[in-house]
């Protein structure tokens, strides 16, 4: 095709090419991050986002020019949330979790109580797990309209849980680095119910001619890093996911990994496990740059793809507008380089964002 050669797309068009490293007009832009409400009603040009809330999105994020939408990551009601010191609501839920196990002892005892694998295969519903995809896929399609719907699939990943409601955190930290045999139990049972969901994916995805894409994952690391040493991931953790995905790369399906924090040390065992991209880059020094990621390459040796990556954490709440508008695009040259990239926030846009530095960041990608 030639450089001068207009090409005329929709969203969902826009995308897709993109995602297969075909030329485009421009790199596509994301939608369905963003947590405030009032913003979202007054785009929509509705009063009361909350009378409908996920037509309200939709219609918001058309408005915006957007060309895929994630999630939708839907805003929290009134009163859900914490209260930053500012006096206003974050994007942080309150929880009111109440553990009952709080010693890595109880942890373990817990763990080797688990179902085998074969007792949580016998126990699936593969059919109602079909039609739960399907649903969501087909209806969230109609509802996206020319933009491509990403469905929120994290917890499709094995778990990997900040609490389960049943202990704490720290107590099921420890109980990984103590008792690793018997919290084997317990990752292969959440690692065998994953792949039982990502069968079921790739079925409906196959049988439906659904777009080959699935944005999963699980927060395993924070600022500083993996939290469990590289080793506990590779006797724990990482054979649960590349079980669990096995059925999708099967299937022709790229895999995209959510990870928001600093993963730069598991980098290679996660693309080694059949990971084709990553959404959400805790970018600094010693993490992830998107530069980095733009040029590595997946196991079979093809371009990751990429969804990001304007910082939720640093230029869109505390930055200007110029500097929103800077950093988008940095984002659409890396885009424009080598295509494979959704722009997108590095996380959730909490309420504490200014609204004219989201405005700016997708005017910006617009232009």
């Amino acid at each position: 095709m030639s450089p001068h050669e207009k090409v005329t797309m929709n969203g969902v068009e826009r995308t897709l090419r993109a995602f297969n490293f075909e030329t485009t007009d421009r790199p596509p832009i994301a939608g369905g991050m963003v947590q405030d409400a009032e913003f979202l009603a007054s785009v929509a040009g509705v009063d009361d986002f909350w009378s409908a809330p996920r037509e309200n999105v939709f219609r918001a994020f058309q408005r915006l020019g957007c060309d895929a939408i994630l999630g939708p990551v839907m805003p929290k009601p009134p009163g859900s949330t914490t209260i930053g010191t500012d006096g206003r609501p974050t994007d942080f839920a309150r929880r009111h979790v109440v553990s009952e196990l709080t010693s890595p002892e109880e942890v373990a005892e817990y763990a080797a109580n688990m179902p085998t694998p074969g007792e949580v295969r016998d126990r699936f519903d593969f059919q109602a797990a079909c039609d739960e995809y399907e649903t969501r896929m087909v209806k969230g399609q109609a509802e996206a309209g020319d933009m491509l719907l990403i469905p929120h699939c994290l917890g499709y990943a094995p778990n990997f849980p900040t609490s389960d409601g049943h202990f704490t955190y720290e107590a099921f930290l420890m109980a990984c680095t103590l008792y690793p045999d018997q919290m084997e139990c317990l990752f292969k049972q959440w690692g065998e119910l994953s792949r039982l969901r990502c069968e079921a994916v790739a079925q409906v995805t196959t049988t439906r001619n659904l777009p080959r894409l699935l944005w999963i994952g699980s927060d395993i690391c924070d600022a500083r890093g993996p939290v469990l040493s590289p080793r506990l991931f590779e006797r724990l953790y990482f054979p649960s996911v590349a079980r669990a995905i096995e059925p999708l790369k099967d299937a022709g399906m790229k895999v995209i990994w959510h990870a928001d924090a600093n993963y730069k040390e598991i980098l290679p065992q996660l693309l080694a496990l059949g990971i084709d991209g990553f959404q959400g880059f805790y970018e600094t020094e010693d993490g992830i740059l998107l530069e980095n990621l733009a040029q590595m390459k997946n196991r079979n040796g093809e371009p990751l793809i990429l969804f990001g990556s304007v910082s939720t954490a640093w230029v869109l709440p505390r930055g200007t507008v110029t500097d929103v508008e800077r950093a988008v695009e940095r984002c659409m040259a890396i885009g424009r380089e080598r295509g494979g990239l959704l722009l997108a926030p590095s996380s959730s846009i909490g309420p504490e964002v200014p609204r004219e530095n989201i405005t700016a960041m997708y005017e910006q990608a617009r232009a």
